[in-house]
């Protein structure tokens, strides 16, 4: 009887067992990223209130297996929360910093921080370039916290920090020859006019403890910045450089790199990130509710090589 027992209790135990490792490998197989819009500079001569959002962005994400919603701007908080809750993580794009895309990212950035703290739910953020420094004016508070810089158009490697190897996004996960690239050759492109100092950084008592500085890069006049960050608690990351760009922006008289070693960077930050959005199972409430607000409705429109910063843009008339 006491051998029946057992026997019992250790198969309900394998069970158990079995059950915590299904639930630990559990994977979102239709990952769908939330990309911001912005509105359009003036100097595009477009509609009051038309935003948009670069082609490259949208091909960095779909290149990894993911499909992209645009997040529009001038839209209800019900708009906001309805995609929050059933998108799988956010890009906040680079561009220029307008109080529209800074209110519409602070709302996807506070809801993310309370998911996770109330109930363990992880829904990534990832901004690049301004959405770089906007995470980092939604931590402290303040949007007076960078420096103007010299960093427009110009390519440089990456300098690792110390903590760099125990990180999510640059440590094991990385592969070597990758990080190779990253520090010896000008595989990251620069197109950024304000930094975040690395001694302004460190002094910081919140952002020094909120993330972890990963890499620093020199700018046009040999002075660092940072140049990639992420959260140490939180499914948030950092880049003020530009990966999409890499394979999918052809803007002549630049300094882009698209050498093969700088193209595989690209694709290794773009599956890092849909990697991260497979762990959220957020969904649509139906198919036909997803469709209403998947990009493919949307048409990209070519632009001059000569003179846009982008080779094909997405525009949205509100």
């Amino acid at each position: 009887m006491m051998i029946r027992l057992l026997l019992i209790i250790l198969t309900i135990a394998q069970i158990n067992g079995d059950k915590t490792n299904k639930d630990s490998t559990i994977e979102n197989t239709r990952p769908i990223i939330g990309i911001l819009t912005q509105p359009t500079p003036t100097s595009w001569m477009k509609p009051n209130r038309t935003t948009y959002i670069a082609a490259s962005y949208v091909k960095y994400i779909e290149a990894t297996g993911a499909q992209v919603v645009p997040i529009r701007m001038y839209q209800s908080i019900d708009y906001y929360l309805h995609l929050f809750n059933s998108l799988n993580g956010v890009l906040f794009p680079g561009g220029d910093f307008t109080d529209e895309y800074f209110f519409v990212a602070k709302l996807f950035y506070a809801w993310s921080l309370k998911d996770f703290d109330e109930i363990q739910k992880s829904f990534p953020l990832w901004g690049t370039c301004l959405g770089f420094e906007v995470l980092l004016m939604l931590t402290r508070y303040s949007t007076g916290i960078l420096e103007p810089c010299q960093g427009y158009d110009y390519a440089t490697e990456l300098t690792f920090m110390p903590n760099a190897n125990d990180s999510r996004l640059l440590g094991r996960s990385l592969p070597l020859n990758i990080k190779y690239a990253l520090e010896n050759e000008p595989t990251t492109a620069n197109f950024h006019n304000f930094c975040m100092r690395p001694e302004n950084f460190s002094a910081d008592p919140i952002l020094s403890t909120f993330y972890k500085m990963l890499t620093i890069s020199p700018d046009l006049e040999g002075r660092t910045f940072v140049s990639t960050i992420e959260s140490l608690r939180y499914p948030i990351f950092g880049v003020q450089w530009h990966p999409e760009k890499n394979a999918f922006e052809w803007r002549v008289n630049t300094t882009i790199p698209h050498t093969k070693n700088s193209v595989e960077v690209m694709q290794y930050m773009a599956n890092f990130l849909t990697n991260q959005t497979r762990q959220n199972m957020n969904h649509f409430n139906s198919l036909g509710d997803e469709l209403k607000y998947l990009i493919y409705q949307y048409t990209p429109e070519f632009t001059d090589l000569d003179t846009s910063h982008f080779q094909q843009i997405y525009y949205f008339y509100e």
